[in-house]
């Protein structure tokens, strides 16, 4: 009976060993040793151009874990400038110095999806790409220039 006792703690214990480095310890390790790529976890201001003047339309928080990222974001001012509170979650990959980002209307209202594609700049402090999406105003596929600064602490 001692022997199988001692067969279960153990078995108990390994079970919660594996679980806590799968869950914490794996994750950790791969993006901290093994992906040493560019990191560009943390919030960012999006920026965009409209009527010739660069305007702050939201800020977005990306995670990043090893080269796979996720975020979401707060639209602070919509295309046409007017106050806006949307919410977009994204989910993407980082290779090299170039940041591919799906993103999609938190709330899935009216089915807002579309694509960032950023390039990371030299000083890891922005990065400056396109945004591909439907354009409701326009009824057709709209691509337009965003650059993203990070928001420094």
């Amino acid at each position: 009976m001692t022997e199988f006792l001692i067969g279960v703690v153990a078995s108990l214990s390994a079970t919660a060993l594996v679980a806590l480095v799968v869950k914490w310890g794996w994750p950790t390790f791969q993006s901290n040793c093994l992906y040493k790529g560019v990191k560009v976890a943390g919030e960012w201001d999006i920026v965009e151009v409209r009527n010739g003047k660069k305007i702050t339309a939201g800020r977005i928080t990306l995670q990043q874990l090893g080269s796979n990222i996720t975020g979401s974001s707060i639209r602070s001012k919509t295309r046409d400038g007017k106050k806006s509170e949307r919410k977009f979650s994204y989910k993407g990959t980082i290779f090299g110095n170039q940041v591919t980002l799906m993103f999609e209307d938190h709330n899935g209202v009216g089915f807002d999806t579309g694509t960032y594609v950023f390039t990371v700049q030299n000083d890891h402090k922005s990065m400056v790409g396109m945004a591909t999406f439907h354009g409701k105003i326009e009824n057709k596929i709209v691509s337009e220039s965003r650059t993203l600064k990070k928001v420094l602490s």
